[in-house]
């Protein structure tokens, strides 16, 4: 076995990979077996939901020296090609498997700590969760038979990708509709027992066991951005859905700041590779954004090379995802704005070299937002946006300034010509002339806008006189 594999788990990934990203701008394929390859994913997953269900069910960890009931990673495997057979949809409406696949999460460790995301058994384990995760979620909506017809039409079928980027879109779509439903009582049908089958009721969830997944993705959260990038496709928004509805209903207890704590870096962490845009949930996205800046520790200092992970989420999400995923609309200063207000704190000094990039591809993203012709209005929201950031900027560079005079390094001068590069002064400039010249469209909303910005963009333009 080699040293990039471990006997039970597989492949070591500490890299981005793109073995299991499904984007629907690129080709897709049917699934080419043979009956009996057929028969032996069917068998084989089958046996593997049948096995998380028991794990799941009972009251102790996985026995990985247990013939009879370890789950190994070649009948994850079957079971993830075993998701392109409409047959198996109806195996999926289970708790437990959820609860089983938890337990396996946890018991997946690396140098002493859980971290199921370095290794392509916690890939694939945590898929299935997912996958089943969405199809509960489903399951309890009033759209879900209409799903599930179009699920097993012909048409449906046998795609290599399985049914999860088609049901992750659906559930996305059913979450953003509940988050625009202020008196939705959603979360009692996720704590109520319900008939899964004839044969057991059970809660969709149980708290423990969120606030358990919750620490597992905190704790391996390096190597969770990691999977995000690579993975994408799956949106992950039932998962956050979940884990956002039981802190809003936990007790404002110190019992309960590390569940809280963990949930706000691993949701602001996602935002940076999630398709969508923050904003798609409204108030309760709002509510996330108030309880991080009351919790400081969400902003913690990262090793270097976890850094460097962050930030280059954050400028591929700009360029990469925002140009060639069908999944990620068009980046804007508004996302920007969002988006480096969470990266900014985390900018350690080992990872400098990529600063003087995040500054070009920021400045970009803003002269996207402008209008071509000098005489159309720059619209208030993304008068918003620029300020927010040129505030970024201006607290960026005094960072650097500062770092620059401890240690003088090529970094700073570096970022400073990155910014002048793409036309900053232009930029600011035309910023300026908008909040100063009386438009037609002077609503009173409007003006209100524009005299609050333009005090706070006057007072940044001495950072770029330096």
């Amino acid at each position: 076995m080699s040293d990039n594999t471990h006997r039970q788990w597989g492949r070591i990934i500490d890299d981005y990979d793109g073995t299991y990203i499904y984007d629907p701008k690129t080709a897709r394929e049917k699934v080419s077996l043979s009956p009996r390859e057929m028969n032996a994913f069917h068998t084989i997953g089958a046996e593997a939901i049948n096995r998380l269900h028991v794990l799941g069910e009972s009251s102790v960890d996985p026995d990985w020296n247990d013939p009879s009931s370890c789950i190994t990673l070649s009948m994850l495997k079957s079971l993830v090609a075993y998701t392109a057979f409409p047959c198996l949809l109806l195996k999926l409406a289970d708790p437990f498997v959820i609860r089983g696949c938890i337990k396996l999460l946890k018991s997946i460790t690396r140098f002493g700590r859980p971290s199921p995301f370095s290794y392509e058994y916690g890939y694939l384990c945590f898929r299935i969760l997912l996958l089943v995760l969405d199809y509960c979620l489903s399951f309890l909506s009033d759209d879900h038979e209409r799903w599930l017809k179009n699920a097993v039409k012909p048409k449906n079928q046998l795609w290599k990708e399985g049914y999860a980027p088609m049901l992750s879109n659906a559930v996305s779509e059913l979450i953003d509709k509940y988050m625009a439903d202020k008196n939705n009582g959603y979360y009692k049908h996720l704590i109520t027992p319900l008939p899964w089958s004839d044969s057991y009721a059970t809660p969709l969830i149980q708290l423990e066991d969120i606030r358990t997944l919750t620490e597992i993705i905190d704790q391996d959260r390096k190597h969770f951005l990691i999977f995000s990038r690579s993975n994408y496709s799956l949106r992950l928004s039932a998962l956050l859905f979940i884990m956002l509805q039981v802190m809003h209903h936990t007790p404002p207890t110190t019992e309960y700041d590390p569940f809280v704590q963990g949930f706000l870096r691993v949701y602001m962490r996602n935002l940076l590779v999630a398709p969508g845009h923050p904003s798609r949930w409204g108030l309760q996205h709002d509510y996330v954004i108030c309880v991080a800046r009351k919790h400081e520790s969400t902003g913690q200092r990262l090793d270097d090379e976890d850094s460097k992970l962050v930030l280059r989420a954050y400028i591929n999400r700009l360029t990469i995802l925002s140009n060639f995923s069908s999944l990620h609309p068009q980046a804007t200063a508004s996302l920007a704005a969002v988006l480096l207000q969470y990266v900014l704190p985390l900018v350690g000094d080992g990872c400098d070299g990529l600063v003087p990039t995040l500054v070009r591809v920021t400045v970009r993203c803003m002269w996207k937002d402008i209008p071509n012709n000098v005489e159309e209005p720059v619209p208030s929201d993304t008068i918003r946006a620029c300020v927010c950031l040129f505030r970024h900027f201006k607290s960026l560079f005094e960072s650097l300034a500062e770092r620059n005079k401890r240690a003088p390094s090529s970094t700073f001068k570096q970022a400073v010509q990155a910014i002048f590069d793409q036309n900053i002064t232009d930029l600011f400039g035309h910023l300026m002339f908008e909040l100063c010249t009386t438009s037609e469209k002077s609503e009173e909303e409007d003006i209100k806008i524009r005299v609050d910005s333009y005090t706070p963009l006057n007072e940044q333009a001495n950072v770029f006189q330096t």
